[in-house]
């Protein structure tokens, strides 16, 4: 049996990764970082994460890191995995995410948009973390949610412009759409 801390951030892919990881006989622990961008909404999610871990009777660790709402998805990415790793360390664990086949879709994308060339098809690889989701798409995590019954919260960052991955999610959306009508 495999140690893994679980990344949830209380939206329905890591919902949906806590919920599938549960019925397994893995050692879990559920790990939740508010970032402090989104003021009272992150701390909400931070206590309905706390929920969830008490409900499936699992140990879970936390951070605030105070960060504004002027930080970097770079900056917040870096410092999210910073505790991340550090809690790891202390449960013998490995990082566990809930990316997905549409996330890694974006981040070839977006690396590509931003001029990387060949090493921006390189992505979402890094040592020490477990992606099990990768092969599943956002509509399979939904389906699955709504067939399990689980509740999940939505940052409402997801949907503004502010950030680069949300512009071109939504370009690559519209162009799903469009590809459908024809």
């Amino acid at each position: 049996m495999a140690n893994y801390l679980l990344a949830v951030s209380g939206g329905v892919d890591s919902v949906v990764l806590l919920d599938m990881l549960a019925k397994s006989n893995h050692h879990l622990v559920v790990a939740h970082v508010d970032h402090g961008i989104r003021g009272e909404d992150s701390a909400a999610d931070a206590r309905f994460v706390q929920a969830l871990a008490k409900k499936y009777r699992l140990p879970y660790v936390s951070v605030e890191l105070h960060l504004d709402a002027k930080a970097s998805e770079e900056q917040a990415r870096a410092k999210r995995y910073k505790f991340l790793f550090t809690e790891a360390a202390k449960f013998k664990a490995k990082v566990v995410t809930a990316h997905h086949g549409d996330d890694l879709v974006e981040t070839v994308a977006l690396n590509l948009t931003r001029g990387t060339g060949w090493r921006g098809l390189a992505v979402l690889e890094r040592e020490g973390i477990m992606r099990p989701l990768l092969a599943l798409t956002k509509a399979q995590l939904y389906e699955y949610a709504l067939k399990h019954g689980l509740e999940w919260v939505e940052d409402a960052t997801n949907r503004t412009d502010a950030y680069l991955r949300n512009r071109l999610r939504a370009k690559l959306f519209q162009a799903g759409v469009d590809s459908q009508k024809v």
